[in-house]
């Protein structure tokens, strides 16, 4: 299941969100499904900065898209912050949450 985090430092302020996970519970992982997509969180250690993207893309090399230096995969339960190592807000966002609110 996708999922959207906020990633806030009260220390440094460095701040972003990214998408972790599956697009769809119903995905099933197969030859042909080319649709599938599992995402995961990574740290650009050059650059400072926490990256998301699709391990199972053919065009996944697991560089950091500006450097192409080697990404880092991130645990969400140990993730500290990628420019001053301290720790940080994880927040889940449901970006749904305030649109279906609205309709009632």
């Amino acid at each position: 299941m996708m999922k959207v985090y906020s990633f806030k430092c009260p220390a440094c302020g460095y701040e972003s969100i990214h998408q972790i996970g599956t697009l769809d519970m119903d995905q099933i992982l197969t030859d042909v499904n080319t649709e599938f997509a599992q995402y995961r969180l990574f740290v650009c250690r050059k650059e400072k900065k926490f990256v998301h993207a699709d391990v199972l893309d053919a065009q996944f090399e697991n560089k950091c898209p500006s450097d192409k230096t080697e990404l880092e995969q991130v645990d969400l339960k140990q993730a500290k912050c990628p420019r001053c190592g301290k720790e940080l807000k994880i927040q889940e966002i449901n970006p749904l949450a305030t649109a279906d609110s609205s309709t009632e």
